[in-house]
This record gives structure tokens, sequence and C-alpha cells, in this order.
């Protein structure tokens, strides 16, 4: 995930809790209801930033491996060219 992309996750949740809190402080309620609320939403709130994170760290855990598994063959790439050279090489120094 980009860092642009995590700012408008983040600000969007941001928003949203924050209007939510404003409208249940504004919202004709008693005391108890709107504590009530308040916290029926701030554990909803808690379970949607888990979401977000879990989902965070699987898509970080893809991006590692798939470099993990492009350095690999680029390793691998690089080793066979260099194999290939030094027998060119030693080829030519015989051959001299």
């Amino acid at each position: 995930m980009s860092d642009q992309s995590g700012n408008v996750i983040l600000g969007t949740l941001l928003g949203a809790a924050v209007g939510f809190a404003a409208g249940i402080l504004l919202a004709p309620a008693s005391g108890k209801e709107t504590r009530e609320t308040l916290g029926e939403k701030a554990n909803e709130a808690k379970d949607a930033i888990s979401d977000v994170a879990e989902k965070a760290m699987a898509s970080l855990k893809e991006v590692k491996e798939s470099a993990e598994r492009s350095f690999r063959g680029e390793a691998n790439k690089a080793e066979h060219e260099a194999q290939k050279l030094k027998n060119e090489v030693k080829s030519k120094i015989e051959s001299a």
C-alpha cells in the first residue's frame, strides 16, 4: 500500500469518526445513552481499524514475497551470465 493510499484511508476513517462523534454529541439523547452509543461506536471503529491494519500487513507481505521472488530470479540470471562470461574468457585464454 502506498503512502498516499494509507493517508486516504486514515483521513477517511478520521473524518468518519469526527463526523459521527459530532452527530452523537449534538443529538438529543440522555448522557447514559450517548455514552453507550459512543462506546459501541468506539468498539466498531477499533474493529474497523484492526481490519484495515490486517489488510495492510497482508498486502505488505505479498509485496515483500514478490520482491524476494524477483530478486532471486534476477540473482540466478546474473549468476548464469557470469558463469557464461567466465567460460568464454577461459575458452579464449586456452585458445590463445
